[in-house]
């Protein structure tokens, strides 16, 4: 399962300074200093947004999912993905954007995180006491921008202990397809701690008799 991507609308002001001094008066004003790269923009464009109308995405789970829509005042506009978020290392207020234009038509490569559901519910955990360990946490996918998955989406309810789920298991929307690794692992239910950690008592008791048994037999030859 996947969830689709949000498309988000920004007005998009192009900026002449660039300096420390330049972007810090603009944070003062609630402006964002920011810069648009891509294919039509290699060289980059500096620019400003609004840092209030940016935050929900800059600071949600699915800013690299989530298409922009940046409006520019002489009409013309640009889609575009978040690339990097750079923050105060204090505050960790966002203090700097960087863009990358996608084109209609033209697939990319982005990573989508992977959330589990139904692990509460999960067999090998509710019944036999078992351990969820995750793996990857997000794949690399490549996507027509229109298609972007916002998530995607994987019910633990099934799995049991010694369960293994890897990327090729997950279930990707049509004309989405996975760059990542198909035999990475996601998640595995583990076995209960306490039979995890009684394996290795066991084992080393049975070396120990073996120990004794042969120096015992080394005597009495």
């Amino acid at each position: 399962m996947a969830s689709k991507h949000q498309t988000v609308k920004l007005e998009f002001a192009k900026r002449e300074g660039t300096g420390k001094g330049t972007c810090r008066k603009l944070r003062s004003k609630d402006q964002l200093p920011v810069v648009l790269y891509g294919p039509e923009y290699k060289n980059g464009l500096a620019g400003v947004i609004s840092a209030r109308a940016v935050a929900p995405v800059a600071n949600s789970a699915h800013r690299e999912t989530t298409l922009i829509e940046l409006d520019f005042a002489d009409g013309g506009s640009a889609t575009a993905l978040i690339r990097d978020v750079q923050r105060h290392p204090l505050t960790r207020r966002v203090i700097h954007i960087d863009f990358y234009q996608v084109l209609k038509g033209h697939m990319i490569k982005v990573e989508v995180p992977i959330r589990v559901i139904n692990e509460e519910l999960c067999k090998g955990i509710k019944d036999d006491g078992g351990v969820l360990v995750y793996g990857e946490r997000a794949i690399l996918v490549e996507v027509q921008p229109s298609d972007i998955p916002e998530e995607i989406v994987f019910d633990a309810q099934a799995l049991e202990v010694g369960s293994e789920v890897f990327v090729k298991d997950l279930a990707l929307p049509e004309g989405v397809t996975a760059v990542t690794d198909a035999d990475l692992l996601v998640l595995h239910v583990e076995q209960p701690k306490e039979e995890a950690e009684a394996a290795p008592a066991e084992t080393e008791e049975n070396t120990e008799v073996e120990v004794v048994a042969k120096g015992k037999a080394a005597k009495e030859e």
